[in-house]
């Protein structure tokens, strides 16, 4: 039946209606104006003046265009006329419309299908977790299951920025989106979670996408179409064409969910990787699950990174409850055993524990590997009815070879075999150790599953190894050994080597050893970054690192960390004890909220560890307990044990009992109340170190009572940031005459008459000033005439001080005239006048230690001179370090007396000359300059804010002489789009500076050819790198 004339134009908009006009030949145009125009005056659509002005148009096209403009501004009865017309004088263009009509809405129709059969697929019982396999018949249903994880959010520099549910990450999602997380922590349950709640429309985050598409990474083989073989689409239910433009025309509706990147082969679909690192070819949503030492490949395209927390006990005993409640004994045994708790925290493990438990009650695992023992033995033992027509020793030669296949394969990142690979391939399919997949392959694939049960494998073999003393194995563990001889090689194979400890007390040994050598015989050029691998594994690649800063950097929280879980997983601690003690003097350790159960196991076993630990990393969250809160006012009544509180009590029996420590930095972060017994608690816990470093953070509730924690330190560095404090707070910091370092910044409060800025001269000990705090110009005067005291004094950092009007001068002088230990002075923004300048220019003389000098967005006015009389003055120090200039118009005049010297500063790591309006003439000189091999050392270089000709053109090349500048800034005073030439050049700096990990070009418009290229770059050169634009 034929739609209605009105009923067909509503569904056709104007660009579509104007391009099929276009599309025809003249005279149809032509036939089309002439006969309709005359309808359209005769029933009054169109004036007399607006035919007039459509014949005045010079093109035929342009007629219609206007015409059909015209009546669609005028409402549905006028289009209403023009259809009828139309079908009147030209019915076979009136057809050819309608078909069009009805193609769409065909189209439509089959997009929507295909919405109900996603849907359908997501509620299904075929999309719930095996998370054992189908051999062993244990299911997670969402609906009764899912228990919401807790997940920490981070940047791209691996940094924590606070913890989130899931919840809320959907509502903060942005393109990419990373969840992270270790084997067993629930990735793939996660994103599965996601499209459930998208299907079931309960997730008012997700009602923005049309389309969600959970694509398992593991087995994609051809091209982003694979999704309909994974998910089981029919056929015909939609093309790879028509799935390509959906796509391209939906963009950010639909959302791509892409499990197990850490197994996912590029080669084999270059499609996905290009939507991971290319994205903008697609403009599609992108949320990537990885394990967490595969993040560094991705790493630098998420825009929002999340690490799967670890399990807590209320959501441990949900699941059990709910869903394996013939496992009843596991809630008795996680009221006995701490260690159970401690292992319960890994979603996989509280499954496997439950399916163990189900067939045998008495079961009581304590580690990793009796966990995945048991179910190794239940896997063989349940299935030897399919072999029990094969020998012993025939049996026994398959698992031994077995585990060769898997140490093999851990070492190759190799996770798929062929049977071309295995010696007897249906022993080990009957016995279960091995699964079969032929589902989009020409030949069939076998695999481990869980992948973390090809890890038990493999360490159970590599145990065997090296605990028999055969020759054979003798060899061949030399072989293995080899290739663990650096620290990547330990974060890369952890968990292999956990279960090898896990396995064999002589084993542990053996490892402990190796950790020793590669400790005294690092690899400087493979370090990594590794914080509290207890909770979860942070890796950050680190380069240029020199030797010095190895000894004293993150390779020994790394060690410490690694050994901690391995002495954990040990089957005999008590034995071990002394050999895990040798190793943990003047290592550094990282505990939060979360972990200090689990630690204070660890201490419990070595209470000595304590005393020659370097250093301990002690970071509190915001208000983490739950529990239900006690009236301030009844606290006193209470007994201790019976408070509730958001400091924990066991951070207290940890540090309090062992007045030993020797090193303590605390962060207090995010606290908005905190009770009585939690000041009392944090006093007795910062008086356990001998030296202790304090950071609060945005932590209102310390207001008031800071000065009752301060009371039991002694050899403090105190840092304030976002947090207001009273008189008498800052009053009990001035009275600490031991303290070293004061960092103030946005403390936001006034300055309180007694308070910080009147006692400033107290602190004759301290060796940091960092101010970034609201300050007047009778504030400032008072900070000058305090600060002279300081002697000791080695840095003094300001910044955002825009109203202390001329108290900057009398600052500059006290600390120029008085205090010759000054090393560092650093003033942004502070409005330093060009007699303050003058002043510092003069006195450098009198600061022989000086080698940071930072005087950014200062000196607007009257200040060439200044300029000219400070270059003079730094020929005193060339061992500056860091140098960054006051800005004016004119200054570029003295670059070539700066030039000068800078030739004499060979230690020179950081320049600035933001904002001097070099143009191409000087910015060749620098470029010459840099191309004559000076300041090789040079790290940092800021060109920000000058003129935006074709400098940068020629500067790329000299740039390029700068081996080990890490960061460079371009941006521009106004927005500006770069030639084709120059990006290619950007992106060959890019490419050629190994160390370079970050280019500002803020104002740089570039379109998605250069970006396109830029993303080339990064992923060819393989590091983490960002480029901040407009």
């Amino acid at each position: 039946m034929r739609n209605g004339p009105l009923t067909v134009l509503a569904e056709i908009e104007f660009s579509l209606l104007s391009e099929i006009i276009e599309s025809n030949r003249v005279h149809l145009i032509q036939r089309m104006v002439m006969i309709t125009v005359d309808d359209l005056l005769a029933c009054n659509v169109i004036s007399c003046e607006e035919v007039n002005a459509i014949a005045s148009e010079k093109f035929e096209q342009e007629d219609s265009r206007m015409m059909i403009y015209m009546i669609l501004n005028k409402g549905s009865e006028a289009c209403n006329i023009l259809v009828k017309s139309l079908e009147k004088h030209n019915p076979f263009f009136f057809h050819d419309l309608q078909g069009y009509c009805t193609t769409r809405q065909a189209e439509q129709d089959k997009l929507n299908y295909l919405i109900q059969v996603l849907k359908y697929v997501y509620l299904s019982s075929a999309f719930q977790i095996h998370p054992l396999g189908s051999d062993i018949d244990m299911i997670f249903y969402f609906g009764t299951a899912y228990t919401d994880v807790l997940l920490w959010k981070k940047n791209i520099h691996n940094s924590r920025k606070g913890q989130l549910m899931l919840n809320v990450l959907l509502e903060e999602l942005k393109n990419h989106c990373i969840i992270e997380g270790e084997a067993g922590k629930g990735k793939t349950t996660c994103l599965k979670r996601i499209a459930v709640l998208w299907a079931s429309e309960n997730c008012s985050a997700l009602k923005i996408f049309q389309f969600v598409f959970f694509i398992s990474l593991t087995s994609t083989r051809g091209g982003i179409y694979t999704v309909c073989d994974q998910l089981h689409f029919e056929q015909h239910l939609i093309c790879k064409q028509d799935f390509m433009k959906m796509l391209l025309v939906q963009r950010q509706r639909v959302l791509f969910l892409l499990d197990g990147y850490d197994e996912f082969k590029p080669p084999n679909c270059p499609e996905i990787e290009a939507m991971i690192k290319e994205n903008h070819k697609f403009r599609n949503m992108v949320i990537i699950a990885t394990r967490t030492g595969s993040i560094h490949k991705i790493r630098q395209f998420g825009s929002l990174i999340a690490v799967i927390g670890d399990l807590s006990e209320e959501s441990c005993k949900k699941l059990i409850n709910n869903v394996y409640k013939l496992a009843h004994g596991l809630l008795n045994q996680l009221k006995e055993a701490t260690y159970k708790k401690n292992l319960m925290k890994t979603l996989l493990f509280v499954i496997i524990a439950c399916a163990i438990q189900m067939g045998e009650s008495n079961f009581h695992p304590s580690t990793q590997t009796l966990l995945f023992s048991a179910l190794y033995d239940l896997m063989v033992e349940k299935n030897r009815y399919k072999t029990k027509e094969i020998t012993e020793n025939h049996m026994m030669l398959s698992i031994n070879h077995c585990g060769d296949l898997a140490l093999d394969g851990i070492f190759d990142q190799r996770f798929d075999f062929q049977s071309e690979d295995l010696a007897d391939i249906k022993v080990l399919l009957a016995s279960g150790l091995l699964n079969k997949y032929t589902a989009q392959r020409l030949k069939p694939t076998y695999r481990f599953f869980p992948k973390s049960f090809q890890e038990y494998t493999a360490g159970r073999k590599l145990c065997e190894l090296l605990t028999f003393c055969q020759e054979a194995e003798v060899k061949k563990r030399y072989s293995y050994l080899q290739k663990i001889n650096i620290i990547s090689d330990i974060t890369n194979n952890y968990f292999m080597i956990i279960y090898t400890c896990g396995s064999s007390l002589d084993a542990t040994r053996i490892i402990l050893e190796l950790l020793k050598r590669i400790d005294q015989h690092r690899d400087i050029s493979e370090l990594f970054s590794l914080n509290n691998l207890a909770l979860e594994r942070e890796y950050t690649k680190k380069s240029n690192v020199t030797e010095k800063e190895d000894l004293k950097g993150t390779d020994k929280d790394i060690f410490a960390e690694c050994v901690i879980n391995f002495f954990y997983e040990s089957s005999s601690k008590s034995a071990l004890s002394r050999d895990f003690e040798e190793f943990f003097c003047d290592k550094s350790i990282y505990i939060n909220t979360q972990n200090i159960p689990y630690f204070s196991g660890f201490f419990r076993y070595l209470p000595n560890c304590l005393s020659v630990l370097g250093l301990i990393k002690l970071h509190f969250f915001g208000n983490y307990s739950t529990c239900k809160e006690t009236d301030d006012e009844n606290v006193e009544d209470l007994p201790i044990n019976s408070l509730k509180t958001y400091i924990p009590e066991k951070a207290v029996s940890l540090f309090f009992n062992n007045q030993s420590l020797r090193s303590l930095e605390m962060t207090l972060q995010d606290f908005n109340k905190l009770k009585k017994c939690d000041i009392k608690y944090l006093g007795k816990i910062c008086c356990s170190a001998a030296s202790l470093k304090l950071h609060i953070s945005n932590s209102a509730g310390i207001t008031g009572t800071l000065k009752e924690v301060l009371e039991t330190c002694e050899n403090l560095d105190l840092t304030v940031e976002s947090t207001r404090l009273t008189v008498e707070d800052q009053q009990q910091i001035t009275t600490m005459t031991k303290l070293k370092t004061l960092y103030k910044r946005d403390l936001q409060s006034e300055n309180l008459e007694g308070g910080l800025i009147d006692g400033i001269k107290k602190l004759v000990n301290a060796e940091g000033l960092v101010v970034n705090i609201s300050m007047d110009e009778g504030d400032a005067k008072k900070l000058a005439e305090g600060s002279r005291n300081l002697r000791k004094l080695h840095l003094l950092y300001m910044n955002h001080s825009t109203a202390i009007g001329d108290g900057i001068t009398y600052i500059v002088r006290s600390v120029s005239d008085e205090l010759s230990e000054l090393e560092e002075i650093q003033l942004v923004n502070c409005c330093v006048s060009s007699n303050a300048v003058e002043i510092l220019a003069q006195n450098l003389c009198n600061l022989p230690k000086l080698n940071v000098l930072a005087l950014l967005e200062n000196l607007e006015k009257k200040g060439t001179d200044a300029i000219h009389r400070l270059v003079d003055g730094l020929n005193v120090l060339p061992g500056m370090k860091v140098l960054m200039l006051p800005w004016r118009d004119d200054v570029k005049v003295c670059l070539k007396k700066l030039l000068e010297l800078l030739e004499t500063m060979l230690q020179l790591m950081k320049l600035g000359l933001r904002k001097w309006s070099l143009t191409d003439v000087e910015v060749r000189i620098l470029g010459n300059f840099f191309e004559n091999k000076h300041l090789q050392n040079l790290q940092h270089l800021d060109l920000a804010m000058n003129c935006v000709a074709s400098k940068q053109l020629s500067f790329m090349q000299p740039l390029i002489s700068l081996k080990k500048l890490i960061f460079v800034d371009f941006s521009s005073k106004q927005d500006w789009v770069p030639a084709s030439l120059l990006v290619c050049k950007l992106s060959q700096v890019l490419t050629t500076l190994k160390y370079l990990k970050e280019i500002e070009v803020t104002g740089w418009k570039f379109d998605c050819h250069d970006l396109g290229l830029m993303e080339g770059a990064k992923i060819n050169c393989g590091k983490q790198f960002q480029l901040v634009h407009s």
